[in-house]
């Protein structure tokens, strides 16, 4: 075998693993398909929290106080969770002594569900369901959130908007929009923000507003227009 041969097989093999890391860990299997992700979930359902090495402070600091906040003049709540995996957003909540809700959970990972479980200090009802097809009838939420999940799914748009079918005129949407150099190489599935703040205006949101969330995220508070 000649040395321009093994280099060209050593480039290819090393070609071959950037290819695959990049579509497995960094897009999670967003080009591949639901049902590759789907199966990538359920692979690391288990070990999922262990990998994301999630924070409590940070996540109270962040997700649980500010939105425990906006919902401090309701009596019941309903918060819906799409794509909830493991359950963040539920344990963030539950750690808020002022809040006092129902919290959904959906996610097409049962073993993601199922594996969040044993984390909530409050029950949580969990359901197997695709999330641009919810099973809820209109304005039926007062908050619906979808983090670190929009870039992941086949139609992005359509999810939120059958986000926004679900919550209740004048209720909030929380969602997370990738940033940085990797979120322009998940071709189609991020937005920079002064693309996406008009498209979730004309899609009947107000009060649309950006934070810088973590290292690869924001985070986008809105309300939807009562009508």
């Amino acid at each position: 075998m000649t040395i321009s041969l093994i280099f060209i097989i050593t480039l290819s093999v090393l070609l071959l693993g950037a290819v695959l890391y990049w579509e497995l860990v960094v897009a999670e299997g967003a080009h591949l398909g639901a049902k590759a992700v789907i199966k990538m979930y359920d692979w690391t359902a288990k070990r999922y929290d262990g990998i994301k090495q999630f924070e409590p402070e940070f996540e109270a600091q962040t997700l649980g106080y500010p939105l425990s906040m906006t919902m401090v003049n309701l009596a019941y709540p309903r918060i819906l969770d799409v794509a909830a995996g493991t359950g963040r957003l539920a344990r963030a909540l539950h750690a808020q002594p002022a809040f006092r809700g129902q919290l959904v959970a959906v996610d097409l990972s049962m073993d993601m569900l199922k594996a969040g479980i044993p984390t909530h200090a409050q029950p949580v009802d969990s359901l197997q369901c695709p999330a641009g097809r919810l099973p809820f009838d209109d304005n039926t939420f007062d908050v619906v959130a979808c983090l670190e999940a929009l870039e992941f799914m086949p139609d992005p748009l359509a999810v939120i908007e059958e986000c926004i079918r679900v919550l209740a005129p004048g209720g909030l949407l929380l969602i997370s929009n990738r940033r940085g150099w990797e979120a322009k190489a998940i071709v189609g599935k991020t937005w920079p923000k002064e693309a996406l703040q008009p498209l979730l205006e004309n899609m009947g949101l107000f009060s649309v507003d950006f934070q810088s969330w973590q290292v690869d995220y924001d985070l986008i508070w809105a309300n939807k227009l009562r009508r």
